[in-house]
């Protein structure tokens, strides 16, 4: 007698076929799960598998009780930080309790990093916000499943996270078998939605249905996923590419690459085939931040005639500098659907002395979406997008040129040409150019914003000892002065807030990478009246004899410095320490204390590994740099280019956002608390209309009571004085959208409050869930009708 009532429990709780549309929904969220490792992401399934399957189980104990739905939500966030804890503990070397306080200490690390503006790449961190996505998406799948009924609610956020990796994912793992499996797990639970539904039908409508009916729907069900599945499967694919391209497009869009660009900083171990792409420096920003992380990934091979001078594979230039912050003036973008890209220039933008060298590049391992090419670029033998200023408007002839874009992203493998216009200018041909600078250089690449005393003190110093009286030679001082006084340094902090980090660099911390290097040239000459701009893009690399090409590897990404000379164009000037010095024919020799001092030795750089240091990286030792480029004459000066971006992501991420101006903080403030307003005014509302006074009600009753309260708001009234078959039936008659849910509520609420308690014990759990899914169902029925009203109120005024 006793084994009786403990067997009757588990049909309170597990409902027919409930165990089936458990192990279906596991393996639908699996599915996007396990194709995330496959796709590049590094995440650890053997994280992220465990703590989805434990969601789908707690949140289907949850739909079984008596929580509402923000209360389970908050119940299931909880018990999912600490699942996801325990899952990650679990994985670490040692005891479950050092495990834990290593994750923690992980964790906060991470968090103080994303707000000080910091890198730190460990993929720990990632995997468990990946881990804790996954167990809210199975709480949900079960909330929907088996509270609600909306089975596309369960699909689509799993469903959209497969679909955007397969799309933008180009490499050799095949992703077929994740999306058949998932479309078919889908497939499964729109089958089982639908048998609920027509069961539902049955039994409000007095019916009782042979579960073996149940099971024969289940497995015609199974089958007829089986078959469209086939079917799809064989279908021709036509123009399939062509959407794949436009979906790439757009992924290259301005808003995508902004988005792209802040995400970069807190999700930089992020690798992989599909969204990391080869653009450095190609944002529209570029700030001074914090340490930089070396990788040795081959990005472009470049066929290229040798030459006396180096190369530069140039992405963009940068003109404005604000506090830290570099931004182009282009204030033009043109489209070119037709190849060539020919690039017009006048004399006064390209400059006498130069030289046409032709190029080939080969995309290395990784996506790219800008075209590279030595300064100054003349010509592009493919169709893109160029950001430029016009040098002669109003008649818009000539270009002076930001940054050259494809119209989709350029795969590993593909190749291009380029037309460059090197300059040949010597030395003395640069002294003698002058400074008549026209309109269109000055502004803005003589803005410095306020003075700074002290930077234009230390300039005026450097040139007057160096006797410079014209601007080449006044840049060559500069220039060699910072190689000297400068230690190169990857593993630097990020500028203190309210502090010129120009300044900073110069007279407090003396030591810092590429982009350090040339901001304090520029801004140095700037105060001189010398119009300078930042250089992006990559160094030559290192020249492949056998092969005939220069190899340029993620570690070879670099800024320097152009300056303009009039009559001669942009020129090249490199005052980054670690680098070979740019030298021109009739350059003064440079003498042995001209040397660079405290440089690194140089050493091979590492190859970047998925398993970082769980230490922030401002904690770090930097990978040593790479060893010297092969020139023509032997340098003793070794070699080591920073990275700015880590191995396969996203374009440089801001280190150090400079703060906003007091007005912009202020309206952001009042934007943010009006939001906490509106999100708390809203929760009150839902708690006003929904759970007002419905304490202590039974779920059967409380579903009455709701009816009854929401029918006003459609300007439904029912006498008070009618009993509640004769108020189902007024509103089955007003409502027919709702008729079947408004007919279970009544038909439920008259037998519970008229013929007692039933002496099956678990009748009063199916009449809960059956008023809830009804309640569910009505409320939708209203509302929407709610909205016409309103909408036709609006326009009738």
């Amino acid at each position: 007698m006793m084994s009786r009532p403990a067997g009757r429990r588990w049909p309170r709780l597990i409902a027919l076929g409930d165990a089936a549309a458990l192990i279906v929904a596991g393996f639908l969220l699996t599915m996007p799960a396990l194709a995330l490792p496959a796709v590049g992401w590094p995440v650890e399934p053997r994280i992220i598998v465990p703590v989805t399957w434990a969601s789908v189980v707690f949140g289907f104990v949850l739909t079984r009780s008596r929580y509402n739905d923000p209360m389970a939500l908050t119940v299931s966030s909880l018990y999912g930080i600490a699942a996801v804890i325990f899952a990650a503990a679990s994985q670490q070397p040692g005891p479950l309790i050092d495990g834990i306080a290593q994750v923690l200490r992980r964790a906060f690390d991470w968090t103080t990093a994303a707000f000080d503006g910091s890198i730190n790449t460990d993929s720990l961190v990632l995997t468990m916000l990946v881990a804790l996505l996954f167990w809210l998406l199975a709480y949900n799948a079960d909330w929907h499943i088996f509270r609600l009924d909306r089975v596309w609610r369960v699909i689509l956020p799993p469903g959209l996270i497969l679909l955007v990796n397969a799309m933008i994912y180009s490499g050799d793992e095949p992703l077929d078998l994740y999306l058949a499996l998932f479309l078919l797990m889908s497939l499964l639970l729109i089958v089982r939605s639908n048998i609920d539904a027509r069961q539902w039908d049955w039994h409000i409508s007095g019916l009782r249905a042979p579960t073996v009916v149940r099971r024969q729907f289940a497995a015609i069900g199974l089958a007829l996923a089986v078959l469209a599945l086939a079917i799809a499967w064989a279908i021709p694919t036509s123009g399939l590419q062509e959407r794949l391209d436009a979906f790439q497009r757009f992924l290259a869009s301005d808003p995508i690459q902004q988005m792209a660009e802040t995400l970069n900083r807190l999700l930089a171990p992020i690798e992989g085939e599909g969204p990391a792409t080869t653009d450095y420096y190609g944002g529209d920003l570029l700030y001074l931040g914090g340490a930089v992380r070396l990788g040795d990934e081959v990005v472009l091979l470049v066929e290229a005639p040798r030459r006396k001078h180096r190369y530069y594979w140039r992405s963009r230039v940068f003109e404005r500098y604000t506090a830290g912050q570099w931004a182009p003036s282009a204030n033009l973008r043109i489209t070119d659907p037709n190849a060539p890209l020919e690039l017009s220039m006048d004399a006064e933008v390209i400059g006498q002395k130069r030289e046409t060298v032709r190029q080939v590049f080969t995309v290395g391992a990784i996506h790219s979406r800008i075209y590279y090419a030595a300064p100054q670029p003349a010509s592009i033998d493919q169709a893109g997008r160029i950001d430029l200023i016009y040098t002669d408007r109003p008649q818009n002839r000539s270009m002076n040129v930001s940054v050259i874009r494809p119209l989709r992203a350029l795969k590993p493998g593909e190749t291009y040409q380029a037309r460059s216009l090197t300059s040949a200018a010597a030395a003395e041909d640069l002294r003698a150019a002058g400074t008549a600078y026209p309109t269109w250089v000055s502004n803005p690449n003589l803005y410095v914003g306020q003075p700074n005393s002290r930077i234009l003190s230390l300039a005026q110093q450097i040139v007057s000892e160096a006797a410079a009286d014209n601007p080449y030679d006044q840049a060559k001082a500069i220039e060699q002065w910072l190689r000297r006084n400068i230690t190169y340094s990857e593993t630097i902090s990020a500028p203190p807030p309210d502090v010129d980090a120009v300044e900073w660099l110069l007279f407090d911390v003396r030591q810092g990478y590429c982009t350090y290097y040339a901001t304090a040239m520029i801004v140095m000459l700037r105060h001189l009246g010398i119009p300078a701009r930042l250089a992006a893009g990559f160094s030559q690399g290192e020249y492949d004899a056998a092969r005939g090409q220069y190899i340029v590897r993620e570690r070879d990404a670099h800024t320097w410095v152009e300056v303009y000379f009039p009559s001669y164009g942009w020129i090249e000037f490199e005052p980054t320490a670690a680098e070979e010095p740019y030298s021109r024919e009739s350059d003064s020799p440079t003498s042995p204390q001209q040397q660079p001092l405290n440089q690194p030795a140089a050493s091979p750089t590492p190859s970047p590994t998925l398993a970082p240091s769980p230490t922030s990286p401002a904690t770090q030792p930097a990978p040593e740099p790479r060893p010297p480029q092969p020139t023509t004459a032997p340098s003793p000066t070794p070699t080591a280019t920073p990275v700015i971006i880590p191995t396969h992501a996203p374009p440089l991420a801001p280190e150090n956002p400079p703060p906003l101006p007091q007005p912009l903080a202020l309206l952001a403030a009042a934007i943010s608390l009006l939001l906490i307003l509106l999100a708390l005014l809203t929760a009150f509302l839902i708690w006003w209309w929904e759970w007002r006074g419905m304490s202590g009600l039974s779920p059967v009753s409380r579903a009455y009571a709701r009816l009854e309260r929401y029918i006003g708001l459609i300007g439904i009234r029912v006498g008070s004085d009618k009993t509640a078959l004769e108020k189902s039936s007024e509103l089955q008659k007003r409502i027919p959208a709702a008729k079947e849910p408004i007919r279970a509520i009544s038909d439920l609420y008259t037998l519970e409050r008229y013929r007692g308690s039933s002496r099956d014990p678990s009748a009063p759990a199916r009449a809960a869930e059956t008023a809830e899914k009804a309640w569910y169902r009505t409320r939708g029925k209203i509302i929407r009708r709610w909205l016409r009203r309103l909408m036709s109120w609006l326009d009738s005024d």
